[in-house]
């Protein structure tokens, strides 16, 4: 059986610095963070089969010069706004045929590690042996589930999951090298099996109304019920970091790692 591929929808725009006006780390431009975010994903998914397509939004021809020297990824620049480059994504993603392989939408400002890819693509081969043996205490549900539900990786281990006010008792799961924790919501910055993209494809077009995250996540995600939901989960420790102020990973040391893309 032919291996799946990941394709990647990395979504860009450096007109706006952020949309939710946030201050970036250690004083980056736009522009510098894109980049550094760019050449991380780039490098460390060639250790799995892969394609990228790079949407961008209103891009300076600094950056179209940049992008524009990558191989073998596609490019295009036009001008849609934050929702509509959402939707643009989505229908990107609807052009591929092949079931099993996974769509990766990525915005411009996840920072990701060497072995980020190395580790994901190791829970897609592995993703049907995570579940607990008794599923009684998993399918929390008074409706018989007739399967385990699909997974959606969100690569990101956010930094308010251990305020002592938002701490919630969720699954964790492992495989060979890296542990899983069950969450709830994501960013737009998520994988997810192209099946359940064509499946669930008009939630995540009803989100891209005013870019609504959370309406995602509460249509898609189980907590304990699953029935028709998707069980969603990210890496302990991180494989990313969200270039934010206040979004910055524990335990990875970002401005050192930053500055090698430089």
């Amino acid at each position: 059986m032919a291996q799946p591929t990941i394709h990647v929808i990395f979504r860009t725009c450096n007109v706006v610095n952020a949309v939710n006006k946030d201050p970036r780390p250690f004083n980056f431009s736009k522009t510098e963070i894109i980049k550094v975010c760019f050449k991380s994903l780039y490098n460390a998914i060639q250790t799995v089969p892969h394609t990228i397509t790079v949407i961008g939004d209103k891009l300076t021809a600094e950056l179209e010069t940049f992008f524009l020297s990558y191989i073998n990824i596609t490019y295009s620049n036009g001008n849609y706004g934050n929702d509509a480059s959402i939707r643009k994504g989505v229908a990107v993603a609807l052009t591929n045929t092949n079931l099993t392989d996974w769509i990766y939408f990525c915005e411009d400002d996840y920072l990701h590690t060497a072995n980020s890819f190395t580790f994901i693509y190791n829970l897609i081969l592995a993703k049907d042996a995570i579940y607990p043996g008794k599923t009684k205490r998993f399918f929390w549900s008074k409706k018989k589930i007739q399967q385990k539900p699909n997974i959606v990786i969100f690569p990101n281990d956010y930094p308010d999951r251990y305020l002592p006010n938002d701490r919630t008792q969720h699954f964790i799961f492992h495989t060979n090298d890296c542990h899983w924790r069950q969450v709830t919501n994501t960013t737009f910055t998520f994988l997810m099996q192209l099946e359940d993209v064509k499946k669930y494809h008009d939630i995540i077009l009803t989100s891209s109304k005013n870019a609504n995250d959370a309406y995602l996540s509460k249509k898609l995600f189980g907590y304990k019920n699953f029935t028709n939901k998707l069980l969603c989960v990210s890496p302990i420790p991180t494989l990313t970091a969200h270039l934010h102020q206040h979004t910055m990973p524990p335990f990875m040391n970002c401005e050192e790692f930053v500055k090698q893309y430089l």
